[in-house]
This record gives structure tokens, sequence and C-alpha cells, in this order.
């Protein structure tokens, strides 16, 4: 009877299939679609490759400033070599300015041919010179080492006129004055001739008391240059 009432419950309610909505409306994810914030193969490549060249610029960088720094320094060292100095271990001679016994200046030689024979290397070290003298003697000297390049056309000497030869407009020594407009009859600059024929002004009102030669004869010969000049006339 168990087996017959069993049977007829089997054949009587056919099993039917259960569909859950649940299941529907929010469907698993699968888990190979899950995302656990892990860059995909092709976007660790490109980190891998934007990483590998900021390295490289890195080290390419690093490399760059060595470079300038290794020319900065050849550069430095062609600078010094490229300076003119006197050499230190010689003792030159003290310049004699002109008396009446001996109506002109001297100065050694030597040391002048050092200065010209450098040429435009030498200029800054005239231009020390210059500016640090102490007195008449080392004006003179520098003068008569700067007119001695003039004369040897090196370039740059007519440049040292502003804030180096216009310091000795207003000099009153002789030996000074006939120097430096012997300087300024070379370098022909046009604004030299003002201060040259004030010079020669004041020293026609006010004459030197028994110089050992007369400066006025340099003076005007460098006047009269200037104003021969194509470039300058300045009359």
């Amino acid at each position: 009877m168990k087996i017959n009432s069993i049977n007829n419950f089997m054949t009587a309610r056919p099993i039917q299939k259960f569909i859950f909505k649940g299941a529907v409306e929010n469907p698993i994810t699968p888990i190979s679609k899950i995302n656990l914030n892990q860059p995909e193969t092709d976007v660790f490549e490109k980190h891998s490759a934007k990483s590998d060249v900021q390295t490289e610029s890195k080290i390419a960088s690093k490399v760059d400033t060595n470079n300038v720094k290794a020319v900065s320094a050849e550069k430095i060292e062609e600078k010094k070599e490229d300076k003119f100095e006197l050499p230190k271990d010689k003792e030159f001679k003290k310049p004699v300015l002109a008396t009446k016994e001996k109506p002109y200046c001297q100065f050694d030689q030597e040391k002048v041919d050092l200065f010209v024979n450098a040429r435009e290397k030498a200029i800054p070290a005239l231009t020390e010179m210059l500016n640090n003298a102490k007195d008449e003697g080392e004006i003179c000297e520098g003068l008569y080492i700067a007119n001695s390049m003039a004369a040897e056309n090196v370039k740059g000497v007519d440049k040292m006129y502003y804030g180096t030869f216009s310091k000795f407009n207003e000099d009153k020594s002789p030996n000074v004055q006939s120097l430096l407009s012997g300087v300024y009859r070379r370098i022909l600059v046009p604004d030299t001739f003002g201060p040259l024929v004030k010079m020669l002004a004041n020293n026609i009102k006010e004459p030197h008391q028994e110089p050992p030669f007369d400066p006025n004869e340099s003076i005007g010969g460098a006047i009269l240059e200037l104003i021969k000049a194509p470039k300058i006339n300045p009359l």
C-alpha cells in the first residue's frame, strides 16, 4: 500500500522546476571578472616602460650634468692659462721720471715687451695696473705701456679710455700729460678732444714751473691728429 501511494504521488504531481528571482535579478559576478584593483598586463607593461624611461632620463641628465661640469672646468682652466701675469720671480727696474738733465722717462723695456707681446690678453693686467697705480712713476709706466701696445695695433686699448685713461685728464704732472696725450694721439677716441683742449688751456693759463720738457707740444699734436681724423673731425 505504501509503495502504491508513493507511485501515485509521483505520477499525479510531476516535479516542477523552481527559479529563484533573486538569482536572476542579482546574478553572482563571475570570479574572473572581479576587479581587485590590479593593473592588467598591458597597463603594467606601460607603467614599467614609463619607469624605465624616467630612470634612463635621470641617468642621462646626471651624465649631461657631469659633462657640463667637466666642460666648465676645462673652460676655467683655459681662462687661467690665457690670463696674462708678469713673472713673480722676476724683479723689474723701477721707472725713472724725466729731469732737466735727462728730459725723458726711462722704463724697463723687458717689462714693456711682455705686455706688448701678450697683446689683447694683457689688457686686463694693464687696466688693473693703472687703476691701482700709487705714484706718478707707476702711472707714467702704465701709460707708456699703453702707448706701446697702441703702436702695435693691439685691440681694446681705445676702450680703456672710459674708466681708466680718463681718470688722469686733470693731472697736472707734465710727465703724465705728455704720455697721456701720446696715448690719445694713437687711439683717437672722439671724447678725448675736449679734455685735451682743456688741458692745453689750463697749461697756458697756469704754465708749469721749469718743467723738464714742454708737455704742450704733445698735447697740441694729439689735438691736431683728432682734427685731421676723417671719422672724428670734432670742429
